[in-house]
């Protein structure tokens, strides 16, 4: 199967589960002067022991931890890109059909704690440099992890996400919230790698903000999970350790997706939280 799809300079060739991508000289001129964001509200789903992205399989095969479940209803180990796009969301924003998920939290007597909701942030970054290219198809990252720290991921008190530190802090009467960034500079070729990222880098400053390696700008997702929890001592993630990561599945209708980018980030401004 092969389909065309036009994106800035882009041209989509997809053959089975990878794409590959013929990019023109990059980046083109930016038409992105100023910060842009659109948000995605999208309460917890389901908590399961499964991964499609790292370990694919018949149904319920298992992963190497539980995970929580945001956004599409229907992850599985066997869920394909096809099923996932069919399926239901928890999203306030109906085209979003992306799964997103995270180690489930573990509080201090061995119980799941069930999260609260999670919240997406679509940005325009590196701002002013090049026009951001919607996630293609299928599109699949890994962020975060015990390779990575703040600023790419962390824990806060609610309404701190600028205050991230590497343990679950003490948060009193509010809630806790874990935070993973996402890279937002593509290699332009492919729509995942053997090891979830290398397909991906995170971007800098100024008109060379992307690596030559991977030019494209996509979106930065900046994901936010609460927790109806205070923290602190003894809180730990399921895979063992005290360094939040997380799992982007492109599965968006694909329209709704390009829509959003383009009136929100390709114009640089701040369109809230998406609801309808």
């Amino acid at each position: 199967m092969k389909v065309r799809l036009a994106v800035a300079t882009i041209v989509l060739f997809t053959v089975g589960i990878s794409a590959a991508f013929a990019v023109t000289p990059y980046p083109p001129p930016s038409t992105e002067a100023t910060k842009g964001v659109f948000v995605i509200r999208c309460p917890f789903s389901h908590v399961k022991q499964v991964d499609p992205i790292v370990m694919p399989g018949p149904k319920g095969t298992l992963s190497g931890h539980l995970h929580d479940f945001f956004g599409n209803k229907s992850i599985d180990s066997d869920s394909t890109y096809s099923s996932a796009n069919a399926a239901g969301t928890t999203c306030g924003f109906l085209a979003d059909k992306a799964g997103y998920w995270t180690p489930s939290l573990i509080a201090p007597n061995g119980t799941v704690v069930k999260p609260r909701t999670a919240f997406a942030y679509y940005r325009n970054v590196p701002v002013k440099y090049g026009t951001t290219t919607p996630f293609p198809p299928d599109f699949r990252i890994i962020a975060g992890g015990i390779t990575t720290g703040p600023p790419i991921s962390g824990f806060s008190c609610e309404q701190d996400a600028s205050n991230m530190v590497s343990s679950p802090p003490n948060c009193g009467s509010g809630m806790l919230v874990l935070h993973v960034r996402f890279p937002s500079c593509w290699n332009g070729v492919n729509t995942d790698s053997a090891d979830h990222r290398s397909h991906v880098r995170y971007g800098g400053t100024g008109s060379t903000a992307c690596p030559s390696s991977h030019p494209v700008k996509i979106p930065e997702i900046f994901l936010h999970v609460r927790y109806p929890v205070p923290g602190g001592a003894g809180y730990k993630l399921s895979d063992g350790t005290l360094s939040p990561h997380a799992d982007f599945w492109n599965t968006w209708q694909q329209a709704g997706l390009v829509a959003q980018v383009g009136r929100c980030l390709n114009v640089g401004i701040n369109c809230g939280t998406l609801t309808g």
